[in-house]
């Protein structure tokens, strides 16, 4: 019973993960509209694997400075 307690939290967390990721990709203004919709479809396709690589890829480019082209 408390390996499935276990088993259950963990699921949930990562639910929880992929939608927050799932929203950020949805809502993330770096990102052009056919990489959302390739982050997002991937995120749908494949659930927790792209959602980690979005979190590392992706999401940590927002804390980088965006560079200005003049």
């Amino acid at each position: 019973m408390a390996l499935f307690m276990f088993f259950s939290i963990i699921a949930i967390a990562i639910l929880v993960f992929e939608v927050v990721m799932f929203i950020d990709a949805i809502q993330n203004k770096r990102l052009t509209d056919s990489e959302k919709w390739l982050w997002c479809i991937g995120m749908v396709m494949i659930p927790p694997f792209v959602s980690f690589f979005y979190y590392f890829i992706a999401r940590s480019a927002l804390d980088k400075p965006a560079h200005d082209k003049d």
